[in-house]
């Protein structure tokens, strides 16, 4: 080995430091070098190295001399993270529409737009140009770009199938990323609203938590240590599918192709095929509707049963409720709450997504952040 040690290994290290120093600098900011090496146990050598590199790609700002307590010693430079180094662009392919967000690395939206979903790469390609042109960025500025699509989406960036798009073994991150000069991760969509809602909305940042999506079908999405889950085949979460035994007593069992069991009661379809639009259902039995309730009950039941069944085997400490369906579930949250907490001794905050339909765009810049995160850290071969 050379007197200098493994010089890949080296650049590992610094990689490290260097995300840790990002990292610190963002949740301590303003701080000085001194103070960024005493916390990290590194020395003002490698802080100082690393401190420079960062501020010339402007990741970090001086904001000026800052005057020790008590008066004694030098005044030091204080540091900030600049949020406006970089921007990511996220987009979410739905049925209902492609939803494209454009954020600093704070997560601050600086541009959004709507469209009819499309399964045309050129005209994907076309979105992305024009929102970043009207974004008014130049896209050397973009760093990295998440999709989010409805299907199992392989380890590459294949999207297995995605039905209603007419995917299948659909190579989308190597087609998007032959035009863009930036990475691009594809990953499902559900998983990424459980970003989304993780990052910046009900999740507050926990590290274990489930998250379910009632849409026209229903699906479902658990975060374990702070990481997706993913399961044999990319099939994790699949909530759809659960059923009890007295489901399997009547032979209502899943049948492939076919909606799940848990579906087939819980989803936004099985609640409109009562012929009450979901919204009046739910307010009519928050305000007593006898009727009502012999809808919404049965629904709170299954519901319940299935989040606490996952509650208690993943130990999460929030099960968010997301989806159009849940836009309107307020009446019904607090029966739900109880309903699980009855159901399983493992307590678990039960709530409602608060991001609405940017969940999943915003966890596809999430996804896409922590990716380019990850990769600078992985040593190359």
């Amino acid at each position: 080995m050379a007197k200098g040690g493994n010089p890949r290994h080296l650049e590992l290290i610094r990689r490290i430091n260097r995300s840790l120093i990002l990292n610190m600098v963002k949740e301590r900011q303003p701080v000085s070098r001194a103070q960024l090496a005493r916390a990290l146990n590194l020395s003002k050598t490698t802080v100082s190295s690393i401190v420079d590199e960062l501020v010339r790609k402007k990741l970090l700002v001086e904001y000026g001399d800052c005057c020790p307590s008590g008066g004694a010693g030098r005044p030091s430079v204080m540091l900030g993270f600049n949020p406006r180094s970089a921007y990511c662009v996220g987009i979410d392919i739905a049925s209902a529409n492609l939803r494209l967000i454009i954020t600093d690395l704070a997560g601050e939206v600086l541009f959004e737009t709507k469209r009819p979903p499309s399964s045309r790469i050129g005209e994907l390609i076309g979105i992305v140009e024009e929102a970043v042109r009207d974004c008014g960025l130049k896209i050397e500025t973009v760093f990295g770009m998440g999709i989010g699509v409805p299907g199992i989406v392989t380890a590459e960036g294949s999207v297995v199938r995605a039905k209603f798009l007419g995917w299948s073994n659909f190579p989308l991150k190597r087609l998007m990323e032959e035009h863009f000069p930036f990475p691009v991760f594809v990953e499902n969509g559900v998983n990424l609203a459980a970003l989304g809602e993780r990052w910046l909305g009900s999740g507050d940042q926990v590290d274990d938590m489930l998250f379910v999506r009632i849409g026209t079908g229903i699906g479902g999405a658990v975060i374990s240590g702070g990481q997706l889950i993913h399961g044999a085949g990319g099939s994790a979460g699949e909530i759809g599918y659960f059923l009890e035994s007295r489901d399997v007593e009547l032979g209502n069992v899943n049948q492939p192709g076919q909606q799940g069991v848990l579906e087939r009661k819980c989803s936004g379809a099985a609640l409109a095929g009562h012929g009450r639009p979901t919204e009046e259902l739910f307010a009519a039995y928050g305000q007593g509707d006898q009727e009502a309730a012999r809808v919404v009950e049965p629904f709170i039941r299954d519901l319940s049963v299935a989040i606490a069944n996952c509650v208690s085997l993943l130990g999460s400490a929030k099960a968010v409720i997301g989806g159009d369906v849940s836009e309107q579930m307020s009446p019904v949250i607090y029966r739900l709450r109880e309903e699980v907490e009855r159901l399983t001794p493992i307590r678990a905050d039960v709530c409602l997504a608060s991001l609405g339909g940017r969940a999943g765009a915003l966890g596809a810049v999430f996804h896409a952040v922590t990716e380019v995160e990850q990769q600078d850290l992985r040593m190359q071969p």
